[in-house]
Formats: structure tokens, C-alpha cells, sequence
């Protein structure tokens, strides 16, 4: 199958259109499927937050699969990491605790010096142990619970908006080697983002890589002080972790700049517990 190259500026372009509901997706020189909860049609939803590897597209199974079966299956919901946060701005990085549980649960505790910062996601808000969530703080919780293939795919189960805009597009202009892992599958979802407080409505491209069937990143726009500010999300180094795949390295980059970086050192998968650590 040929390849369609698409550039970072297309890509910033194409979200600012997504934002501005102005889109037309024929520029993109393939077609596209979208699917959409409307009246009248009949989506399969998942009511027990895990996943039906049936109710996804045929396409999107294979890359479900990949990733493992802990969001299919009770055992394996809840994922804990250790490493460093690297933010732009700081002098050094800070090290890092995470508990992440499936789905769209967090607790953070980052060690500022001799102080440890505690701050909370538990699906519908941020919560933090002393002053609110700062700007800062928002981004990380977003990028670890919004910004990632578990997030994608739990709301996939639950009907969210999704067209498909086509697959093996490149970043590159085809110049370099003819490279399968620079192709990718490519998705827009329309979704609502509760880390802050209004929530907020945003559409975000996901970027599934052709070869490995791995998200490779993500793309989206948000405005900031007036001003658009183009995302994106670089997700990388998978390691295999009790048979499921776990990227090692994330990097939050706005407007081409690296903002925060995730750079995880010890990784674990265990059963979900309701033990009331996630602020709600």
C-alpha cells in the first residue's frame, strides 16, 4: 500500500481545522470512516469498564492485542512506576512515584527537594495534597491518564466519537529510507477532558505505528492565554511487563518544544484495589 506523508505543519493545521469544526477530511487524500454515537444507531458499550476486543473495529483489534490483555481481563489494572519527570524550566529532574488504574485513575507523589507533592486524578477531577493542581501538574495528570493507548482504547469500549482518517501515513516527505516503522495508522477522537475545571472538549489525532501496531504519539491543539498551542505526545522505548506492553519513555512537546518528560525506570502490574487513593 502506498504511503501518504504528512508533515508536522499539515498536522498542526489539520487540528486547529478539527477545533475550529471546519475540517475537510478529503485533503487528506484517503478515506475515511467515522463512527458516532447518534440517535437511532446501535453501539455495543462496554458496562464493566474493560474492554471487548469485539466491539472494536477489525482494524483496532490487532493493535488491542498487541498491547496485552490487562484491559480485557481483571488482574492486572493497577500499573506502578518509578523514574524521573524532566520539565522545562527545572534545573533537574525530579523523581517520580505513579499509580495508574484502569481506567482513569491516578496518584502522583513527586519528591521536591525534602517536600513530596501528592496531587490526585479519580475520572472527573484533579485533587492535590495542600495548593490545587498547578498548570504543570494538570499536563502531567492529561498526559499520563488522557495521553495513552489504555485511555484510547477504554473509551473505544465506551462509544466515543472516532473517525478514522486513513492508514500509512509518514511525518517524513519519503526522501528517507523506505522505513515501516515511520508509517501509521491514524484516528481522530472528539472527547471530553476532566482535568480541569470546566472540563473541556477536545479532539486529538492518535497515531497507531503500521509495524509495530504501537501508539507512537498523538497531536492536538488547545488554546492557552489566547493563543493556540499545538501538542504532541511522543511515546516510545515498549518494554514487555508481565506479558503486557509498557512505553519507558513519554515527552509532552508544545509547540515543537519539550515541556515534561517521562523517563521510567521500574514498572509493575497488579489487581485493582478500592482503597480511596485517588481522591474520590
Amino acid at each position: 500500500m502506498s504511503a501518504k506523508y504528512i508533515s508536522a505543519s499539515t498536522v498542526i493545521a489539520l487540528i486547529a481545522a478539527i477545533c475550529l469544526g471546519g475540517i475537510v477530511f478529503a485533503s487528506l487524500k484517503t478515506p475515511t470512516t467515522t463512527r458516532k454515537v447518534a440517535l437511532g444507531q446501535t453501539v455495543v458499550v462496554s458496562t464493566t469498564g474493560y474492554v471487548h476486543r469485539g466491539a472494536l473495529w477489525p482494524r483496532l483489534r490487532e493493535n488491542l492485542k498487541t498491547l496485552g490483555d490487562r484491559l480485557e481481563n481483571p488482574g492486572k489494572e493497577r500499573l506502578t512506576v518509578t523514574g524521573a519527570l524532566t520539565r522545562a524550566g527545572d534545573l533537574q529532574p525530579l523523581p517520580m512515584t505513579a499509580i495508574l488504574q484502569f481506567p482513569d485513575q491516578l496518584r502522583v507523589t513527586l519528591q521536591l527537594g525534602i517536600q513530596a507533592r501528592v496531587f490526585t486524578f479519580g475520572g472527573n477531577a484533579a485533587h492535590a495534597v495542600g495548593e490545587p493542581p498547578d498548570s504543570r501538574e494538570l499536563d502531567l495528570i492529561e498526559l499520563i491518564v488522557y495521553d495513552t493507548a489504555e485511555h484510547f482504547f477504554a473509551h473505544q469500549a465506551q462509544g466515543t466519537a472516532t473517525r478514522f482518517l486513513g492508514d500509512h501515513f509518514r511525518f517524513d516527505d519519503g526522501s528517507q529510507t523506505d522505513d515501516a516503522s515511520r508509517f501509521y495508522d491514524v484516528y481522530e477522537v472528539v472527547e471530553q477532558v476532566n482535568t480541569t475545571n470546566p472540563a473541556r472538549r477536545q479532539s486529538k489525532l492518535y497515531f497507531f505505528n503500521c509495524n509495530t501496531l504501537l501508539l507512537d504519539r498523538i497531536t492536538y491543539s488547545l488554546e492557552r492565554n489566547g493563543s493556540q498551542v499545538a501538542v504532541e505526545i511522543q511515546i516510545s522505548n515498549w518494554q514487555n511487563v508481565q506479558g503486557q506492553q509498557v512505553p519507558a519513555r513519554i515527552v509532552r512537546l508544545e509547540n515543537q518544544r519539550s515541556v515534561l518528560t517521562l523517563t521510567l525506570n521500574s514498572t509493575s502490574l497488579s489487581p485493582k484495589v478500592d482503597d480511596a487513593i485517588f481522591g474520590e
